[in-house]
């Protein structure tokens, strides 16, 4: 399946994989209650299903990726930072839904055309959103950043030759200060990968006092004013995160607020091995 580029909602993004579960849901959901109201049923057992499903799909993704859950557990109830499994959800909402709608008097009949329109609204989707623009490589980038820690002009295209996470940020930007001191506490400071904070459109003095605020370090923080990298890359909105190769190449990029199951994931796309947990994390 192509790439979805991500849909834009104000200075935030959705990626656009989202976008496509959630027009999918929404069609199911909308011809149940349809049905339901023609029949004089209830159409509680859709909504269950859809419930149901994305519990299924949450347990499905911890369940596949332990490094990232087991020290901290907790984060599994993280929802908002993504990480389903799609499959494991389909298959225990469309399980459940035949087993539940009979026994609050809604025939099984009833149950396949919410199934079909929500199919039939992805399939749609796929045609109709955006595929994701392809994206240049470092040394295509004629673009330079400010270092925060060196005070000076850094080109991107010297990133190449190291696995690079590039962060594409703001600093009033909700989701981008939830995920910085993860993506400080698993990529920074190491020697295997460079990881680099990139602030889009804002002043070094803003920048350096946010991260003074907060006690975040300053040493993989740059500063982009005029929005450069932004623009080279198509960036939609923020948080926005390029894994990058040694080569250069970016071969993922998530869009919206990381887990870090997702960091770890892209990090391993790179060839950037998982650390183990600190003996101080293990209890939190």
């Amino acid at each position: 399946m192509p790439e979805l580029a991500p849909l834009s909602l104000g200075p935030f993004v959705l990626s656009g994989a989202r976008a496509l579960v959630a027009l999918a849901l929404a069609a199911g959901l909308i011809v149940a209650e349809v049905l339901a109201r023609r029949r004089g049923h209830e159409a509680e057992w859709a909504w269950t299903a859809v419930l149901i499903g994305l519990a299924a799909a949450r347990v499905g993704w911890v369940v596949a990726h332990p490094q990232a859950y087991l020290a901290r557990p907790l984060e599994a109830l993280y929802v908002w930072q993504g990480g389903f499994l799609a499959w494991v959800g389909i298959v225990a909402g469309v399980a459940w839904a035949p087993a539940r709608a009979p026994r609050r008097g809604v025939p099984r009949s009833v149950v396949a055309p919410p199934a079909l329109a929500a199919g039939g609204a992805a399939l749609i989707a796929l045609v109709l959103l955006p595929v994701a623009p392809e994206r240049p490589t470092l040394d295509a980038m004629n673009v330079e950043v400010r270092s925060l820690q060196r005070s000076e002009l850094e080109p991107v295209a010297a990133w190449e030759g190291t696995p690079t996470v590039v962060n594409l940020w703001a600093t009033w930007c909700g989701p981008c200060r939830r995920e910085l001191p993860l993506l400080v506490e698993v990529a920074g400071g190491r020697q295997d990968v460079r990881l680099a904070l990139v602030s889009q459109g804002e002043s070094e003095a803003t920048v350096r006092g946010y991260l003074l605020d907060e006690g975040l370090p300053i040493d993989d923080v740059r500063i982009d004013p005029a929005r450069a990298l932004g623009a080279a890359v198509d960036l939609t909105g923020y948080p926005t995160t390029l894994f990058v190769g040694a080569d250069g190449s970016v071969v993922e990029v998530a869009f919206g607020e990381l887990s870090r199951a997702r960091l770890l994931r892209g990090m391993g796309a790179i060839g950037v091995p998982a650390r183990e947990a600190r003996a101080e994390d293990s209890g939190s």
